[in-house]
C-alpha cells in the first residue's frame, strides 16, 4: 500500500523551469515598446493638441516668431552681425560665419570695393570691422576694443598694432595668403586656410563672444524697434519655458494613461494577470512561493515598478514637436529616462545572476514567469485536464 502511494507521488512530480533570461528580457521589451507606442500616439493625437488648445499655444508660438525676428533685427540693423547671403533670416550661425568673412575682408582687401560680385559687402569698409564698430560707435569704448584685440592676437600675432592710430593690420605674409579667398578667380592654399581658421577660432570668435556677453549685460536697442534686445530675449525665454513645461506635462499624462491601461487595467481585468506582452508571448506570471496566479493586490506593486521602468522612453515621446537635440536637455523628461535606465540596469544585473532567472522586481514581489508549456505541465501535475 505504501509503495503505491509513493509511486503516485512520483508520477505527480514535475520539474518546473523558469522563463529563460533572454525571454524575460524580451518580455519587458515587448511591454515597453507597446507602452511607448501607445504613449506616443496619445501624446500626438490627443493630449498635446488638447494642451495646446487650452494654453493658447498658437498665439504664443506666433509671439515667439515675432520676437525672435525682432531680436535678430537688433543684431542686423545695428551692424553687430550681417545677414548671410542666400540664407534664412533667423539662421544666426550662417550670419556669424558671413560676418567673419566680411570682418576679415576689411584687413585683407585694400579697397572698399569687393572683387567678388556675389559678395558686394566684402572690402575695406569700416562697418566690416564689426568689433570696432560695436565698441566705438555703440559703446563709445575704444579701450575695450584695443585691449580685447591685443589679448586674443597674442597667441599667433597675425595682426600688427599701430599705437599712433590705435588700429590693427594684418602682416603682409598672412594678408597675401588670405587674398585668394576673396578672389573668385583664385583658390586659397593650405597655408591660407590655416590662417583663416586660426583667426576665426582664436581672434574673431572670442571677441564676438565678448560682444555678445556685453549685449546680454548692457542691452541693445535699435531705433524703431518696439522692444530692446533683452526684452525680446527674456520674453523668448519665458515662451520657451512654457513650451518645455507643456511638452513635459503632456508627455507625463500620456505616459500615465498608457501605463494605467496596459499595466494596471488590462492585467487586473485579466484573470491570469497578463500584460499584452505576456498574452502575445504566451507567458504566465505566478507567485514564487505557491505557484498560483498572483493576487491583484500583489500585482499592483509590480505594476508600479513598470510605471517608472517604462520612463526609459519618456523623453522621446514629444519627438515630433521638439527638435531632437533639445530632447536631451528637456529637464524632467531627460532625468526620468536616466532614472529608468539606472533602475533597469540594476534589474538586469540581478536577473543575470539569479538562479531562477528572476529580476530584482520579480524577487521583491515574489513573482515567477513560466512559459505556456511549463504552465501546462504544472496543471497536469495538479490533476487538471488540459
Amino acid at each position: 500500500m505504501e509503495e503505491e502511494v509513493l509511486d503516485q507521488q512520483e508520477n505527480n512530480a514535475v520539474d518546473i523551469h523558469p522563463l529563460k533570461k533572454g525571454k524575460r528580457i524580451l518580455l519587458f521589451l515587448a511591454d515597453f515598446f507597446i507602452q511607448f507606442i501607445l504613449s506616443f500616439l496619445l501624446f500626438n493625437v490627443a493630449v498635446a493638441p488638447i494642451g495646446k488648445a487650452i494654453t493658447k499655444y498658437d498665439n504664443k508660438n506666433d509671439e515667439h516668431i515675432v520676437l525672435t525676428n525682432e531680436m535678430y533685427e537688433h543684431y542686423y540693423k545695428s551692424g553687430v552681425v550681417f545677414e548671410a547671403v542666400n540664407s534664412e533670416y533667423t539662421d544666426i550661425t550662417a550670419g556669424i560665419e558671413y560676418t567673419y568673412r566680411c570682418f576679415l575682408s576689411f584687413f585683407v582687401l585694400d579697397n572698399e570695393e569687393s572683387i567678388d560680385a556675389n559678395y558686394p559687402q566684402y572690402g575695406r569698409k569700416i562697418e566690416n570691422n564689426i568689433i570696432y564698430h560695436y565698441y566705438h560707435d555703440i559703446r563709445s569704448n575704444d579701450d575695450t576694443y584695443v585691449n580685447s584685440f591685443k589679448s586674443y592676437n597674442e597667441k599667433n600675432n597675425y595682426f600688427v598694432f599701430d599705437k599712433s592710430s590705435l588700429s590693427f593690420s594684418l602682416k603682409n605674409e598672412v594678408k597675401n595668403e588670405l587674398y585668394s579667398f576673396y578672389d573668385p578667380k583664385d583658390e586659397m592654399g593650405n597655408v591660407g586656410k590655416g590662417y583663416y581658421n586660426d583667426i576665426l577660432e582664436n581672434v574673431f570668435n572670442p571677441m564676438l563672444a565678448e560682444v555678445m556677453v556685453d549685449i546680454d549685460k548692457n542691452d541693445l536697442h535699435f531705433e524703431g524697434e518696439k522692444h530692446s534686445f533683452l526684452e525680446c530675449k527674456n520674453r523668448i525665454k519665458e515662451l520657451e519655458t512654457y513650451h518645455d513645461h507643456l511638452m513635459t506635462i503632456c508627455a507625463l499624462i500620456s505616459h500615465f494613461v498608457s501605463w494605467l491601461a496596459l499595466f494596471l487595467i488590462v492585467p487586473l481585468v485579466n484573470s491570469d494577470r497578463k500584460t499584452l506582452g505576456m498574452l502575445f508571448m504566451k507567458i504566465h506570471i505566478l507567485n514564487f512561493n505557491d505557484l498560483n496566479i498572483v493576487k491583484r493586490g500583489a500585482y499592483v506593486i509590480n505594476s508600479i515598478y513598470y510605471l517608472f521602468a517604462t520612463m526609459l522612453g519618456l523623453m522621446f515621446v514629444p519627438s515630433l514637436l521638439v527638435p531632437f537635440n533639445n530632447l536631451f536637455a528637456s529637464g524632467f523628461l531627460a532625468y526620468s529616462s536616466i532614472f529608468a535606465a539606472v533602475l533597469l540596469l540594476a534589474d538586469l544585473i540581478f536577473l543575470l545572476i539569479n538562479q531562477y532567472n528572476r529580476s530584482l522586481i520579480d524577487f521583491a514581489t515574489h513573482s515567477l514567469y513560466l512559459t505556456e508549456k511549463e504552465m501546462s505541465e504544472l496543471y497536469r501535475a495538479r490533476g487538471y485536464k488540459i
